[in-house]
């Protein structure tokens, strides 16, 4: 213990700023950060991971800044980096408020929404259900060991104290966006399309029984038929999960990669 304190005190400029990095990803992750984790275990996991990185990743030459205030501007740099990082999970788990929000405005359930204490908002019944199946297969997947390994990886090839804002990194994170967008739609198009066939349908059937009342026959109609394909969709979301995430890891390397352009 006394010779693992030693070595940290003799790199304290390289272990604090690598807490930066770590803690910046840790404590935003939708993940690692949950509002329900206590603070005590997140300061534990940023702890022990930033001496797991700081034995293992070679420490390239001595850091160099000349004030208390050019070392605070790379502090600030490296939690930046983990923000970034963090931001990018965080927008790829958020896909399925997007969906949630679709599959409830077709079934009928848009003006009820549940409480979200991770974000302090109202969010889509739905979109909750498929954000907790989501975070199941992550873990169930280890894409959790995949996360904190690309992290390792950002430590080894993107050296503490190097990172630099660059304008690449804002069209990275758009580009992200508008994937991940796409994505939610994705996910919401069987209840979509199936509720635009029930409308069809509806409509042919008041247009043959005009005495037939829309409300009182089709809302429900449209509520079952649309909680039935729900029942068929969660499965095969189960299964497009993982395109989910290989996109989030791919989009992590590719944030990654414009941290190291503008280094």
């Amino acid at each position: 213990m006394s010779e693992a304190i030693e070595t940290i005190i003799a790199g304290a400029d390289y272990f604090v700023l690598l807490l930066f990095r770590v803690s910046g990803l840790i404590f935003l992750s939708p993940i690692f950060g949950r509002n329900i984790v206590p603070s005590r275990v997140k300061i534990g996991l940023v702890a022990s991971l930033s001496y797991l990185f700081f034995s293992m990743a070679p420490q390239q030459g001595a850091i160099e800044y000349s004030t208390l205030f050019g070392f605070a501007l790379k502090g600030i740099a490296e939690l930046l980096t983990g923000i970034a990082l963090a931001y990018i999970t965080n927008i790829f788990f958020s896909l399925t408020f997007v969906a949630g929000q679709l599959i409830d405005m077709q079934i009928g359930y848009g003006i009820a929404n549940v409480y979200d204490p991770q974000n302090n908002t109202q969010i889509p019944m739905m979109g909750n259900l498929m954000n907790t199946v989501m975070l199941i297969v992550f873990f169930a997947v280890n894409g959790h060991r995949r996360l904190i390994e690309i992290v390792y990886l950002t430590v080894e090839r993107l050296p503490i104290g190097s990172p630099s804002l660059s304008p690449q990194a804002g069209l990275v994170a758009l580009e992200i966006f508008a994937l991940t967008f796409m994505l939610g739609v994705m996910v919401a198009m069987p209840i979509i399309a199936s509720a635009l066939i029930l409308e069809f349908a509806m409509g042919v059937l008041i247009r043959t029984v005009p005495q037939l009342n829309m409300f009182v026959v089709g809302i429900p109609v449209k509520m079952f038929v649309g909680l039935v394909t729900l029942m068929f969709t969660v499965p095969v979301f189960v299964n497009f999960s993982e395109r989910v995430f290989s996109e989030m890891f791919a989009g992590i390397e590719k944030m990654f990669g414009a941290f190291m352009v503008a280094a």
